[in-house]
């Protein structure tokens, strides 16, 4: 299991133990300011939190604060029942964010966040056959029409398992 997963597990676990974030972790993930985006599926729900800047000092506090909110914070993920090696978790390490005017710049990516009206709608390249479809469906989600200001952002990411 990949160190960031691993991390994420032992913020939700001790969370659930002690009704408080972790402190407590490798120092090499404080040198680290990358965003970072936490997928936690159980069963068919897939619940996401997280940033494609940092939100915090470093992208282990991002993590610990990330896993607990997707999981701890949320409803639809039910630790009651189920445990936490139940969880399938991901780690998406966001290394390169760059703003562009035209979908044509959008090029070998993994991802896009549109940001309109203080909101941030993201949306990744692999669920969707083209870039067009994507950018069409994250207009969509973010409730954006031809009249709005809004702003286009590219990102890749590292996938940790």
């Amino acid at each position: 299991m990949d160190k960031l997963v691993q991390l994420a597990k032992d913020s939700i676990k001790y969370y659930e133990e002690n009704k408080t974030y972790l402190k407590d972790y490798d120092e090499e993930f404080k040198k680290n300011n990358n965003g970072a985006i936490i997928v936690v599926s159980q069963e068919d729900r897939i619940e996401t939190s997280g940033s494609i800047y940092p939100t915090r000092s470093d992208i282990g506090l991002d993590v610990i604060y990330e896993s607990v909110n997707a999981t701890i914070f949320n409803n639809a993920i039910d630790l009651v029942n189920y445990g936490i090696d139940d969880l399938y978790i991901m780690v998406y390490e966001v290394v390169k964010v760059q703003q562009i005017q035209y979908m044509e710049e959008f090029g070998m990516y993994h991802g896009l966040v549109v940001k309109y009206n203080n909101e941030d709608t993201m949306v990744f390249r692999n669920d969707y056959e083209s870039d067009y479809q994507m950018f069409e469906d994250a207009l969509d989600k973010a409730n954006v029409d031809s009249q709005d200001v809004f702003s286009l952002y590219k990102f890749k990411v590292v996938k940790h398992i």
